[in-house]
């Protein structure tokens, strides 16, 4: 008898559907660990400030772990109950961030909470440098700089390795700004200050001293080692358990009897005897000079408070900014002021280049390339019809340059100018191949494929070609 043959032509078919099946599954099963893992990235914070404290745990009052550059993308491990401090992964370790100063890229969703570590871990008693004081600049909420207290070569760069123009002398009649400051190699703290006999240098933050520029307020100086306590009202962060050494400087905020109430750079407020503590005179500053103030409310990059949306505002994250009567680098200057002064957000201009703000100076604008945007700027308006003061045209020399006596370089040489140097536009051909200039030498004329000239050049009459 003849076995059919449609029973095997059957179970084939049915291992051909199940191997489909499985494979089937298997791509299906891919694809969703796929869309899991891309569902579950890790989340990272990108750092959106100069330098940033990560912190041992979720709050000022904790050691600083590691000082990282601005652009510095963290990986996100989890996030503190008050939803403003996230734990990272770091080079130096596991460490805590202030999402106010911070771009979040990724999905959130699914960040746990994270648990504060022991209080072990707290900002101990400051027996040493001021070195072993947090922040760079704004550390309290209040305006500080520092001042060179031992002699060591200016740097070109953070490392000791980078060229020196010259040694940074003891000088405690001024405080500067601090421009930038890194953590390098070893460990060391570097601050870059605008030093006048060599501009822009970098110094060694263990060789400097923490001090209040005091524009406004008063400020103090330890003249002994002193532990402040809660004051008679019962105000007060600290009640004697951090002493600061002999010579630490501090804000003054108010006297009652004879007892001082102050603010310390790490942000503690206490009171101490009046007679352990000398006023302190005037000390030079370009911040002061500037027009400076004492309050800062949020430039430092270690705020405690809730992050604000709300409020569009920006800090200046360049050694000093010049704003301007309107939008572009032609209008007059209408105040120069440091980095870290933060400025209200009033209007934008529709390049989204220029920035209006208002200031003590009343309003002027800025240039978005060298500030920090805080803030919700949905609210903000396009300002389209902008008016200002054209600034007077200058003409800005590089490098060595030769003054004519005419439009012309068979007219005869008045001399030869040596840049860096700007001088006053005062005349120009018709199609400003040259310029007319008013320099220590006399009038004379200037190639203009040799210079850069700014300001409007519209209104300069032409006198020549």
């Amino acid at each position: 008898m003849k076995r059919s043959a449609k029973p095997l032509v059957l179970i084939g078919l049915l291992l051909v559907l199940l191997s489909a099946m499985i494979a089937g599954g298997t791509v299906a099963a891919a694809e969703a660990e796929v869309e899991q893992r891309a569902n579950f990235s890790t989340p990272v914070l990108v750092v959106n400030t100069s330098f940033l404290n990560v912190r041992m745990g979720p709050g000022v009052q904790y050691d600083v772990l590691v000082t990282v550059v601005g652009g510095t993308q963290l990986p996100v491990l989890g996030v503190a109950r008050d939803l403003v401090w996230y734990q990272v992964s770091t080079v130096a370790g596991v460490g805590w961030v202030n999402f106010e100063y911070t771009i979040p890229r990724g999905q959130f969703g699914n960040v746990p909470f994270a648990e504060a570590p022991p209080a072990s871990q707290m900002t101990g008693a400051l027996t040493g440098a001021d070195d072993a004081i947090s922040g760079f600049g704004f550390t309290s909420g209040r305006a500080w700089g520092v001042s060179v207290v031992v002699a060591h070569p200016a740097r070109t760069g953070p490392t000791m390795n980078s060229g020196s123009p010259g040694d940074a002398l003891v000088d405690l009649s001024r405080i500067y700004a601090i421009q930038e400051a890194v953590t390098a190699e070893g460990g060391v703290v570097w601050y870059r200050l605008n030093v006048p006999v060599f501009g822009s240098v970098w110094v060694e933050a263990t060789k400097t001293k923490m001090r209040p520029f005091a524009c406004e307020l008063s400020a103090v100086q330890f003249r002994t080692s002193l532990a402040p306590v809660l004051g008679p009202d019962g105000s007060g962060s600290i009640d004697g358990e951090m002493r600061y050494p002999e010579g630490t400087e501090a804000y003054l905020l108010d006297h009652v009897g004879n007892q001082f109430k102050v603010e310390m750079s790490d942000g503690n407020v206490g009171w101490i005897p009046q007679e352990a503590a000398l006023v302190r005179g005037d000390v030079f500053s370009d911040y002061c000079e500037a027009g400076g103030r004492d309050a800062v409310s949020d430039a430092d990059t270690d705020q405690t408070s809730q992050p604000s949306r709300a409020a569009a505002r920006v800090v200046i994250n360049t050694a000093f900014l010049n704003v301007r009567s309107g939008p572009g680098a032609q209008y007059t200057v209408v105040s120069t002021l440091p980095g870290g002064t933060e400025l209200a957000v009033v209007g934008f201009a529709p390049d989204d280049v220029w920035y209006l703000v208002e200031g003590a100076f009343g309003r002027g604008w800025l240039n978005s390339e060298f500030v920090l945007f805080r803030g919700d700027g949905s609210a903000v308006p396009v300002v389209r019809d902008a008016v200002g003061v054209m600034a007077r045209p200058m003409a800005q020399i590089s490098n060595a340059v030769v003054l004519y006596a005419a439009p012309n370089t068979t007219m005869g040489q008045i001399g030869a100018l040596s840049g860096p140097l700007e001088v006053p536009i005062v005349g120009r051909t018709t199609i400003l191949d040259w310029v007319q200039v008013n320099t220590s030498l006399g009038f004379g004329w200037l190639r203009a494929d040799q210079i850069s000239i700014s300001g409007d050049t519209s209104m300069v009459p032409v006198v020549g070609g």
